[in-house]
């Protein structure tokens, strides 16, 4: 007997979500409610038998089962894309674009429109990963990353610099002295410890008890915007926040990160042709963006 395919509105309801690690962003974009969405996420959970989210209150973030599942899908969504395309069509050069889910939606997503003006052949395909080591034997053919490492075998380009400092919502309470932070609730990441920040002002033995911890950035960003604490944030990821007003910069001093952004891909890709110009591209696009920090982190 054939087993039985999910519901393909459970299918989107999980991409959406996975591609804004939000559940009331994918319900906005799905027209659908939150609530809607986190069922069709469960009956998914409960047929996989794995937790593709984890939950914080109103906050959610990727499983690595969840970013497995989301990296196939999207391989196969991909294929029933291109089916429809008519063949023999005159179409656009593709390029498949991948990045990590916040890179992908807080430094990608303002700039691309930007290329597809000035390159109006070009079509682009933008896919979220959980690293660098996704493009290797796919159909990706440029990954933007933050902290790319060693990437055996792939080429790689640095495009900007990045650096760190406090947030919070503008409602919660503001810290005249970093020592002020031991008040307040503090937002926990792994990728970025509060010590990176703190060693630098020569606090490294102020205590930093941890209110909320998560395992990405933008859960962290999610959390302060709700009001949930103070998180260290990224420039470039905060960078929307801080100009709408949703987020406030705690304090001036900032460490400027050992890690860069930077583009990969494979050197004997036979689309180098479209590849170079795009990341040539990303690169100036990018550039206006890198800051002269204060301070520097380790």
């Amino acid at each position: 007997m054939p087993v039985r395919p999910p519901s393909l509105r459970a299918i989107a309801a999980f991409e959406a979500a996975a591609r804004h690690e939000s559940f009331t962003k994918a319900a906005d974009e799905l027209n659908l409610t939150q609530s809607a969405i986190s069922h069709a996420i469960r009956s998914l959970e409960l047929r996989l038998g794995v937790d593709l989210f984890d939950r914080f209150g109103r906050t959610v973030a990727l499983t690595e089962p969840g970013r497995a599942f989301v990296s196939r899908l999207r391989l196969s969504l991909n294929l029933i894309s291109e089916a429809f395309e008519a063949p023999g069509r005159p179409g656009r050069a593709r390029l498949v674009v991948a990045a990590t889910a916040g890179v992908a939606e807080r430094v990608l997503a303002a700039r691309l429109p930007a290329f597809l003006t000035k390159y109006p052949d070009r079509e682009l395909d933008l896919r979220t990963i959980a690293g660098p080591a996704e493009i290797s034997g796919g159909d990706i053919d440029v990954a933007v990353v933050y902290g790319a490492g060693a990437c055996a075998g792939l080429t790689q380009r640095r495009l900007a610099g990045e650096v760190l400092f406090p947030v919070a919502a503008p409602g919660l309470e503001r810290p005249r002295r970093p020592e002020d932070l031991v008040r307040l609730p503090l937002i926990h990441q792994a990728e970025h410890p509060w010590r990176v920040w703190l060693e630098q002002l020569g606090l490294s033995d102020l205590p930093t008890p941890a209110a909320l911890t998560v395992d990405g950035p933008l859960a962290a960003l999610e959390l302060a915007r709700n009001g949930a604490g103070v998180c260290l944030a990224r420039g470039l990821l905060v960078r929307d926040d801080l100009r709408t007003g949703r987020l406030v910069r705690l304090f001036e001093a900032e460490a400027l990160l050992r890690e860069d952004y930077a583009a990969v891909w494979n050197p004997a890709s036979p689309r180098s042709d479209l590849i170079r110009p795009f990341v040539d591209w990303l690169a100036q696009a990018m550039e206006p963006t890198v800051v002269t920090p204060t301070l520097h982190a380790a």
